[in-house]
C-alpha cells in the first residue's frame, strides 16, 4: 500500500501515526516483557487480571509462564512486574477452604480479606505490594512460591487463621512459622508475633491455644521445613502466620467483625513496616519442633486453569519484495515482523475506536492485500486479543489473514516515515 493510498484511505492524520510509531517500542514494553535480560534470576512476573504469573523463560514473542495450576504457557497480555517490596499470599484459596468457623466463615476468603486491607495499609506506608491471588482461586503452594522468587521481595508472608485447638488459654494462640535456617525469618516472625498477640489480647474473649503458641520453625523428620511455602522459597525471607482459632466459636465470631479484621491487617504491616525498618529483635520465640505426621494441603491435586492462554496461529503470506520490506521496517523499530503485523493491527483498532469515522475504510477503495505470497509471518493470538483482530477484519471487510497483514503495511509506511 502506498502512503498517498494511506492517507486517502485512512481518516486520520498521518503525523499522529508517526507519533504512536515513534512511542511503540516503549508503549509495547509490557507486551513482550521489555529489555528483561533472559539470563536474569528472577525474571519477575506478568500481572493479567490481578493474577500474578512468574516468568520462567524470555521468548521474542511474549514470556513463558506459569499459570495459577502451574502449566507452563506464553502469555501474551498483561503487564510486566519486575519485583516488589512485599508478597502477600492469602493462604488456601477453592476448593482448599482452610479451616472453617462454626458460623460457617471459611478460612480461605478471610486470609484473603486480611490480605488485601494488609496490602492497603503498606501501600499507604509507601511500600510496593502484591498478592499471590485476589480472588478464590485453586492454587498450588509451588506456584505461591514460584511467585515469590520471581519476584524476590524483601518480605514473603503467607497469612492463615488456625484451626484444631481446645485448650483454653488466658491469652489469644497466635502462632508465627519461620524458615528453619534463616535468622532473618525468624526476627520477622516474633516480630509479627509480638504485634498479632497484642492486638487481640485487647479484646475479651475466651481463647484457646496449643504447646506451638509463638514463633517457631516446624520441621519435617528429615530437618527441613514442614511447610512448603517456606521451604520452596529459602532464598526469601518468608514467615507464616496463624492467628486466632476459626473452629473455636468465640474467635470466629470475632474474626467475623469488619473491625477485626481491619485491626489485624493493621497489625501484620505495623509488623513488617518494623522488620524492615528497625532492628527490633522480636520475642515469642520457641524451639523448632518435628512433625513427621504432617502432610498439609496445597498439592494442587485437581487444580484446572481458566482457558488463559488458548490462543491461534494466523498466517499472511507476502511476496518476497513485500517480505523484504517488512523485515527491513522492523528491523528500523527494533521489533519482529510478527510484532509489526500484532502491533499494526492494534493501531488500527485503536484509531477506529478514536475516530468512528474510520468505518468509512471499509470502502472498495481501500485494496485488500493479498495473503497468499510464499513468504509466511504468522503471528499467535490470545483469544482476547484475537477479538481486536475479528474486529479489524469485520471494520475492512476482509479475513483476519489479510487484516493482519493491513496491520503490517502501515507499521511499513509509518516505519519508512521515520527514517
Amino acid at each position: 500500500m502506498s502512503p498517498l493510498m494511506l492517507r486517502r484511505c485512512w481518516p486520520f492524520p498521518v503525523a499522529a501515526l508517526l507519533v504512536l510509531a515513534l512511542t511503540a517500542a516503549g508503549a509495547a514494553a509490557d507486551e513482550v516483557g521489555g529489555d528483561a535480560d533472559p539470563d536474569r534470576v528472577p525474571l519477575g512476573v506478568v500481572m493479567l487480571d490481578g493474577i500474578a504469573f512468574p516468568v520462567v523463560e524470555e521468548h521474542p514473542v511474549a514470556p513463558i509462564v506459569t499459570t495459577p495450576c502451574t502449566n507452563q504457557i506464553r502469555l501474551m497480555a498483561g503487564t510486566r512486574l519486575d519485583t516488589v517490596d512485599i508478597v502477600i499470599d492469602p493462604g488456601h484459596g477453592g476448593p482448599e477452604t482452610g479451616s472453617v468457623g462454626a458460623n460457617r466463615l471459611y478460612e480461605r476468603d478471610l486470609n484473603l480479606e486480611v490480605a488485601l486491607l494488609t496490602e492497603q495499609e503498606l501501600t499507604e506506608l509507601g511500600y510496593s505490594v502484591t498478592l499471590t491471588r485476589r480472588t478464590d482461586l485453586h492454587m498450588p503452594i509451588r506456584q505461591r512460591s514460584a511467585i515469590a522468587r520471581a519476584l524476590a521481595p524483601q518480605v514473603f508472608i503467607s497469612i492463615h487463621h488456625n484451626g484444631g485447638a481446645v485448650r483454653p488459654s488466658d491469652d489469644p494462640g497466635t502462632e508465627t512459622f519461620h524458615q528453619v535456617n534463616n535468622p532473618d525469618s525468624r526476627r520477622l516472625a516474633g516480630i509479627l508475633y509480638e504485634e498479632i498477640q497484642e492486638t487481640f489480647s485487647a479484646y475479651d474473649v475466651e481463647w484457646v491455644d496449643t504447646v506451638h503458641q509463638g514463633a517457631s520453625s516446624r520441621l519435617k523428620a528429615a530437618g527441613e521445613d514442614a511447610y512448603g511455602v517456606l521451604r520452596l522459597a529459602p532464598e526469601v525471607t518468608s514467615v507464616i502466620t496463624e492467628a486466632l482459632y476459626m473452629s473455636h466459636s468465640p474467635e470466629a465470631r470475632l474474626m467475623a467483625d469488619p473491625e477485626v479484621k481491619a485491626a489485624e491487617a493493621a497489625a501484620l504491616a505495623r509488623g513488617i513496616d518494623r522488620y524492615l525498618t528497625t532492628d527490633d529483635p522480636g520475642s515469642g520465640f520457641r524451639r523448632s519442633f518435628v512433625d513427621p505426621a504432617m502432610t498439609g494441603t496445597g498439592t494442587g491435586v485437581g487444580c484446572v486453569d481458566p482457558d488463559y492462554a488458548s490462543w491461534a496461529e494466523v498466517s499472511s503470506g507476502y511476496t518476497e519484495a513485500e517480505h523484504e520490506a517488512l523485515i527491513a521496517a522492523a528491523d528500523r523499530l527494533g521489533r519482529s515482523p510478527d510484532w509489526m503485523q500484532r502491533f499494526g493491527v492494534r493501531t488500527l483498532d485503536f484509531f477506529s475506536r478514536l475516530d468512528r469515522r474510520a468505518s468509512d475504510v471499509s470502502s472498495p477503495s481501500l485494496r485488500t492485500p493479498d495473503v497468499s505470497g510464499t513468504m509466511v509471518v504468522t503471528s499467535s493470538w490470545t483469544e482476547r486479543e484475537r477479538e481486536v483482530l475479528r474486529r479489524v477484519a469485520d471494520l475492512y471487510g476482509v479475513t483476519e489473514a489479510e487484516a493482519q497483514k493491513l496491520g503490517a503495511e502501515l507499521m511499513v509506511v509509518l516505519a519508512g516515515r521515520l527514517g
